[in-house]
């Protein structure tokens, strides 16, 4: 759930500058605020505050009315979108409304009533897809790691048990982005801006553009494979523990028992001889 942009003293028009924090300071001016997949702030850059959040999504909101200039960004998110895994920019434009988004960016075409309005519906597809894409980026990383570990599903060895923290430190991540998903998921299919028309119409369009749907079944199915594997993989080191565990077991007693015959042997011997 987020809650509405606030209204400030900016000129409609001007550059707004957000970014998206985990806190803040009684100087920053808060946008928005996130709840999922863990508490965020949207809140107004330049303070001195702000300074310096190297980790900090920045997203630019331009309204304007210029059309050379929404084409000059046009081919700045082209570029911007050429980099490896980075999703294409998204163009939507209705009933005098144009935007023009990618990553970390968006140009807004738009009456300036209107500014504060669909600026909420753009602040908040921004946060929650660069948390799809922050997933499905990890994801793609992670493909080598399964890749190593997907033997365990159906056999493990000796040294398997040597690397079962680093397996384990694995096996949290894939349930950890399986716990992300689940909660940005409701946000990205129904989006929480409020009820103005418009920002409900842009926040679809913005879902529509972006494949926004494809992409969470994509994300889904991916999870899914890598839960299935590690699932399979922890039973299987389970197992594999427990039964060369109780071979320990079983030796111990083996070397009891056979000790007590020597003890019992030693005795007879005594006795008997002397």
């Amino acid at each position: 759930m987020s809650e509405a942009i606030q209204p400030h003293d900016d000129v409609p028009g001007s550059e707004r500058r957000i970014l998206f924090v985990e806190q803040i300071t009684g100087g920053d001016t808060v946008l928005m605020v996130f709840k999922d997949p863990a508490p965020r702030y949207a809140i107004l850059a330049g303070s001195a505050a702000t300074a310096g959040l190297g980790d900090a999504l920045e997203v630019t909101v331009l309204p304007l009315s210029a059309a050379s200039q929404m084409a000059a960004f046009d081919g700045e998110g082209l570029a911007k979108a050429s980099a490896p895994a980075m999703p294409p920019p998204v163009y939507v434009k209705y009933r005098g409304v144009e935007l023009m988004w990618c990553p970390g960016r968006a140009m807004l075409q738009c009456d300036p009533e209107q500014t504060e309005t669909l600026l909420s519906a753009v602040v908040e597809f921004a946060y929650y897809e660069s948390e799809l894409h922050r997933i499905e980026s990890e994801i793609a990383a992670a493909w080598a790691e399964l890749e190593q570990d997907k033997g365990l599903a159906f056999n493990v060895t000796r040294a398997d048990l040597k690397r079962s923290e680093v397996v384990g430190g694995r096996m949290g991540r894939a349930l950890e982005r399986r716990i992300r998903m689940a909660r940005i998921e409701p946000h990205l299919y129904e989006p929480d801006s409020g009820p103005p028309a418009a920002s409900q119409k842009l926040g679809e369009e913005l879902r529509d553009k972006a494949r926004i749907e494809s992409r969470l079944e994509t994300v889904d199915a991916q999870i899914e494979v890598f839960e299935d594997i590690y699932e399979m993989g922890g039973q299987r080191m389970g197992e594999y523990r427990a039964s060369q565990e109780e071979h320990v077991l079983e030796w111990i007693i083996i070397a009891l028992l056979g000790g007590e015959l020597l003890l019992l042997l030693a005795q007879a011997i005594w006795k008997f001889g002397v």
